[in-house]
Order: structure tokens, then C-alpha cells, then sequence
């Protein structure tokens, strides 16, 4: 029906023969309408000036709501834009934290690595040593134990000779404590 004036923001076009054909129709079926209208377009000068105004106030309402809009969404782009700049500086953040503490990680798992691995040779020296010392005190062990074990042997046959050679000794022979004077018990208790 009506349409904004190109460059202008205040003045609007509005197509005469269409708002013409408008008021043969109206006049068709509304006959006391039509004479309204006669008189109207009798006033036609004042009814335009009065459309016009209308049409300004009209124009500038949507003025102001466009501009409260464009103010609003500017407002609006302005808090995404803000947004997403937090959002990508708290996910740089986020990600430099997660690698010093994956560098942190990294460093301190090393550091057990190494420790352990220490402390591994050391308990590996030891034992090792432990084992030399147990094996040399074993074998000296087990040559002492066999050095008695020899003398026990020897000692054995030794009796079982001696054995042999008392078995074969005649009855006769010497007691085991010699001496010149047979033992007499009662001159032993004049002695005393």
C-alpha cells in the first residue's frame, strides 16, 4: 500500500490508483460510506496532511524500534563476540595448564623412574654382595664341616684300631699306670 521514500526516513509513497480503486469499491457497496468518503476527498488535502502525519508517526515509531533493534543486537553481537573471546582465552588457559602439568607429570615420572632404577642397582649390589658373602661363608662352611668330619673319621679308625690292637694284645701285658711298687692300700693310709 505504502512504501518509504527512497533516501528519505520520513516521507512515505502511497500508490493513488490503487487507494482509487480502493474507494470505487468501497463506494459500490457502501453507498453512505461513498458520500463519507466524497466528503473526505472534498478534504482531501486535510485527510493527506492528516495521513501524512499519521504515516510519520508511524514511520518514526518504526524508526526507533529498528533503532532499538539494531541496538539490541549490537548489544547482542558485542556479548557473543566478549563470550567467545573468555570462552578461547579460558580454553588456552585450560590447555597450557593441562601441558604444565602433563610437562609436571612427565618430569616427575622420570625422576621416580630414575629413583627406582637406583635404588634397584643398589639392592642388586647388595644382594648381589650377599649372595658372594653367603657363598664364600658356605664354602668355608662346608670345608670346615668336612675338615671335622675327616677328624671324626680319623679319630674313628683310630679306635676301631686301637680296638683291633687291644684284642690282639696279650693278657699279660702292662696296666695302664706302671710302677716300681704294687699298690697296697694301707700303706698309702700310713703315709698320710
Amino acid at each position: 500500500m505504502s512504501k518509504m521514500q527512497a533516501f528519505s526516513s520520513t516521507k512515505i509513497i502511497v500508490d493513488r490508483t490503487q487507494i482509487e480503486d480502493f474507494l470505487d469499491e468501497l463506494r459500490q457497496y457502501t453507498p453512505e460510506e461513498v458520500k463519507k468518503y466524497q466528503r473526505m476527498l472534498n478534504n482531501r488535502d486535510k485527510i493527506l496532511s492528516d495521513a501524512k502525519r499519521k504515516a510519520s508517526e508511524v514511520e518514526e515509531k518504526a524508526q526507533a524500534y529498528a533503532d532499538h533493534m539494531v541496538s539490541e543486537s549490537q548489544i547482542t553481537k558485542l556479548a557473543y563476540e566478549k563470550a567467545n573471546e573468555i570462552l578461547t582465552s579460558a580454553q588456552q588457559e585450560a590447555q597450557r595448564i593441562i601441558e604444565a602439568a602433563q610437562d609436571e607429570a612427565d618430569a616427575v615420572r622420570g625422576g621416580a623412574l630414575a629413583y627406582t632404577n637406583d635404588m634397584l642397582d643398589s639392592l642388586r649390589s647388595i644382594l648381589s654382595g650377599t649372595i658372594d658373602d653367603c657363598q664364600n661363608r658356605y664354602s668355608a662352611l662346608i670345608s670346615s664341616l668336612t675338615a671335622h668330619q675327616n677328624i671324626v673319621i680319623q679319630n674313628q679308625q683310630e679306635l676301631n684300631g686301637m680296638n683291633e690292637d687291644a684284642k690282639r694284645e696279650p693278657e699279660d701285658a702292662k696296666p695302664f699306670f706302671e710302677s716300681d711298687e704294687a699298690y697296697d692300700g694301707e700303706e698309702a693310709e700310713e703315709e698320710d
